[in-house]
């Protein structure tokens, strides 16, 4: 009998040692981690808030290739590809206030004319190259760069620099915190806002390069650091080799511009008018041109691609205060030309295909977007621009048009003898 008691004595310890385990491993975070890591054999860590276990992992190198977070509600994912071309056209990250006018053609549509299909293909689309940095590198950074000059102050007219008024709050900060460093020449910096995503980041430094084209000098590229929380840290520009000696190639920049800008009359149809024809005979297209994205191209260089052409247009139109977009798409290939606003109408205008070299004509200027609609497509931030529809300066009168040189009458040689016969 004793032996029965002692029995069931026995079995009720079990028990209650069964249920105080399960009791611990339910509502015990910690006896739950180590009893995991017990049976499975791996080493399990938490963060410092010790509320969220994860697998420890070797630490990596200083830098590798990251995820750029696409939302801030996203983890990061090891092996994401990163190399995307444009924005994307999604509404999430930028402003409420932005245009929806535009109506996106069919990419099927779109036909490009034979003795067009050589001046397509020239433009360089935004790059980013985002990593991530290993905790010791991240702290090196953080005790090593500045925000650089964060642009505070800064304001942009709505209709001058419309890609800027685009973007979200967090976005417009980067914004002007990229574009007052690349005005500064400042290459490296500390990220003025760290809890934004990549789409963000991109966006703010298309919209710099877009509105801007007078930073000649930046590259069509950008990279970033975040940290392994996905907050990023630093942020670096590139520039070309035209920044080298800044002083003397800002100054035959401006020369070239001003002078165009004082060859052309000052009514905004007629100076939009002389300074396209003044681009057009500068400049023949040619992809190999060196600095072909930037207006340096076409007002210094003599040579360019559709970039270059549609930025110098851009800054001429700038300089006499006339609101003149970049605007980036697909046209058989990437390719780039101008939104530009007279008396309260938006026209498209592509000088890059009214130049014929030689001369120049006008089928491409001052278009509607229907006249564009199976030829030209928006992308990426582009189609938030101004939809265009103007009437006013959409015709160029006879008046305007280019004189042909006809070919002169021959005359009869002076020693010729003509023979009369009187009948």
């Amino acid at each position: 009998m004793n032996i029965f008691w002692k029995i069931i004595k026995i079995l009720a310890a079990i028990l209650a040692l069964i249920l105080i385990c399960m009791g611990l491993y339910t509502f015990v975070p910690s006896f739950k981690d180590g009893l995991d890591s017990l049976i499975t054999g791996k080493k399990v860590t938490t963060d410092d808030d010790g509320v969220s276990p994860s697998t420890s992992e070797p630490e990596a190198e200083h830098m590798e290739p990251y995820s750029i977070p696409m939302t801030n509600n996203e983890e990061p994912e090891e092996n994401f590809d990163v190399t995307y071309v444009e924005p994307v056209i999604p509404r999430e990250y930028l402003s409420s206030d932005i245009d929806t006018g535009y109506i996106v053609p069919p990419e099927e549509e779109i036909f490009i004319p034979d003795e067009l299909k050589l001046r397509i293909g020239g433009l360089e689309s935004i790059t980013p190259d985002i990593k991530k940095l290993t905790d010791e590198k991240a702290k090196e950074l953080e005790d090593e760069l500045t925000y650089g000059d964060v642009g505070d102050g800064l304001e942009f007219d709505p209709l001058m620099y419309p890609y800027y008024q685009m973007l979200d709050d967090q976005s417009k900060h980067l914004y002007r915190q990229i574009f007052a460093n690349a005005r500064a020449l400042n290459d490296h910096f500390k990220a003025v806002e760290t809890n934004v995503t990549g789409t963000q980041l991109n966006n703010a430094f298309v919209a710099v390069f877009n509105d801007h084209p007078e930073l000649f000098y930046l590259d069509t590229k950008f990279s970033a650091g975040y940290r392994k929380n996905g907050n990023c840290l630093e942020i670096r520009e590139y520039y070309n080799s035209l920044a080298d000696n800044i002083g003397a190639t800002s100054a035959q920049f401006e020369e070239a511009a001003q002078s165009v800008k004082n060859a052309a009359p000052t009514s905004p149809e007629e100076y939009e008018k002389a300074v396209h024809d003044s681009l057009a005979e500068m400049n023949e297209y040619s992809l190999g041109t060196p600095y072909n994205q930037s207006a340096y191209s076409a007002l210094a260089a003599g040579s360019t691609v559709c970039a270059g052409y549609s930025r110098a247009f851009q800054y001429v139109m700038q300089l006499a205060g006339i609101p003149c977009y970049y605007c980036s798409g697909y046209a058989g290939e990437s390719h780039a030309w101008n939104i530009i606003c007279l008396d309260d109408e938006f026209y498209n205008v592509d000088v890059t295909w009214d130049d014929t070299d030689p001369g120049h004509n006008y089928d491409w200027y001052n278009k509607t977007d229907a006249d564009y609609a199976t030829t030209h497509m928006r992308k990426g931030l582009s189609v938030y621009l101004p939809p265009c529809g103007g009437t006013k300066y959409a015709d160029v009168n006879e008046e305007q048009q280019e004189p042909v040189e006809e070919e002169p009458e021959e005359e009869p040689p002076q020693d010729r003898i003509y023979l009369i016969q009187v009948y």
